[in-house]
């Protein structure tokens, strides 16, 4: 068998193929194996943020009621296991290995006979998740879009159960299209004929997922139209909402934080009673699957004295929820510490941030060779009235937020950056 290390060296040689959006790589492989994908229920969640916290809340409850769940989830902060577990575990390195060995004859052979045709690494770790969800017998896999939906990896499925689009807005418009319908004519393409579909899109996103439903009659509800959240309540230990549709309604709370839990508790919720008749489970089962919900790097106190709050925004709509979440949970500004990756709208970004966080600013970049250089970050920084202080690394910014500030640092911008930043505070990290 491969060793593990030589495994993780061959997956991230592999990214230097970078990302392709097309699914005719990952069908030849999944022709090679039979379809597996195809062997085992699947609910599929895109959309533009929150996908990752509904897929962790709805595999919860799921796990809660004794169901083997296999959750897959991009990207991982620590380690590439993070995104293939069963029952919030992730895959063992026997196992990584394993399934990467099984596939790369496949792997080789179809880059042979197609001219250096060559898979990209997220299509391999899709195939890896499906070919070790299959061989450990889930009974249903919570399936992460990766980017877009159309022709993202994972939207080779055929057996969705449900479908989820928690929302549409800005992000990675080099790739998805420069309007609001664009992206979500892209995002809109994972959902399936006569499969329920959940969203809490609105506007002209609204639009086109009601015309993509219409056209391949996938029943659709709408958040505030066919469910609702009369009144929420937000704390630093979690989130409470007020559920209600047409046939259900109840008080819920999960242990994920943020303003912007309120729409992915009430998504994650309907699309629960959704696949109810397939996947029954009590209200206990749901009340602990929803509160012991975990989702690292979002919203997430790492310390208390002072507060160290960690979130993974790294967009306009992540900031803008943030924003709300720093206003409505805590009493003072933090000192923000930031790095941004280059593609992103970074002048966007600490322009939202900037009226909630404190005149000086720790301006640094993860240890990625996307990162946005830091010299321009601090120039938009001190272009928005604000007074950077420049440190070169995550680690070193963190020493001197911690000198600086006394009560309360908030870490964002990017999910390199705050994988780095949780590195430093919480003990025990498995980074391979």
């Amino acid at each position: 068998m491969i060793p593990y290390q030589d495994a993780l060296d061959i997956i991230e040689g592999i990214s230097r193929f970078g990302s392709k959006l097309e699914l005719e790589r990952i069908r030849m492989l999944s022709d090679r194996l039979d379809n597996i994908q195809d062997k085992v229920p699947v609910v599929h969640i895109g959309g533009t943020n929150g996908k990752g916290s509904v897929a962790r809340m709805v595999s919860s409850v799921l796990t809660a009621a004794g169901y083997k769940v296999g959750l897959y989830t991009s990207p991982h902060l620590h380690s590439p296991r993070e995104r293939i577990q069963v029952n919030n575990t992730p895959i063992d390195r026997e196992s990584f290995s394993q399934v990467l060995e099984e596939l790369i004859p496949y792997i080789e052979d179809i880059s042979k006979r197609n001219n250096e045709f060559y898979l990209t690494q997220f299509e391999i770790l899709t195939m890896m998740a499906f070919l070790y969800f299959y061989k450990v017998g889930v009974d249903v896999i919570i399936l992460e879009v990766g980017l877009g939906g159309r022709l993202d990896a994972t939207n080779i499925v055929n057996n969705v159960i449900a479908t989820v689009i928690t929302n549409v807005d800005w992000d990675h418009m080099d790739r998805l299209g420069n309007t609001i319908p664009l992206i979500a004519r892209e995002k809109s393409g994972i959902i399936k004929r006569n499969v329920p579909v959940v969203t809490g899109s609105t506007g002209d996103a609204l639009d086109v997922i009601e015309e993509t439903a219409k056209r391949l009659n996938a029943p659709l509800y709408v958040l505030n139209r066919d469910f609702s959240v009369p009144w929420w309540v937000l704390s630093q230990t979690g989130t409470g909402i007020y559920f209600r549709n047409q046939r259900e309604k109840g008080t819920f709370f999960t242990g994920l934080k943020g303003i912007y839990q309120v729409e992915n508790m009430a998504i994650s919720v309907m699309t629960l009673e959704l696949i109810k008749h397939r996947f029954p489970f009590s209200p206990e089962d749901m009340y602990l699957g929803l509160k012991n919900a975990f989702w690292p790097g979002r919203m997430e106190i790492v310390a208390n004295d002072p507060i160290v709050l960690l979130d993974g925004a790294h967009n306009k709509a992540g900031i803008e929820k943030l924003t709300l979440s720093l206003t409505n949970l805590f009493y003072s500004k933090p000192t923000l510490i930031v790095g941004i990756l280059r593609d992103k709208d970074a002048y966007t970004m600490i322009d939202l941030i900037a009226p909630y966080v404190k005149d000086e600013v720790i301006v640094t970049a993860p240890k990625n060779k996307r990162a946005l250089e830091i010299g321009i970050l601090a120039k938009i920084v001190s272009d928005l009235g604000k007074k950077p202080i420049v440190v070169p690394t995550i680690k070193e910014g963190i020493a001197t937020g911690l000198e600086i500030e006394k009560e309360f640092l908030c870490i964002t911008g990017s999910l390199y950056t705050i994988a780095e930043a949780r590195e430093e505070f919480v003990e025990g990290i498995d980074k391979g």
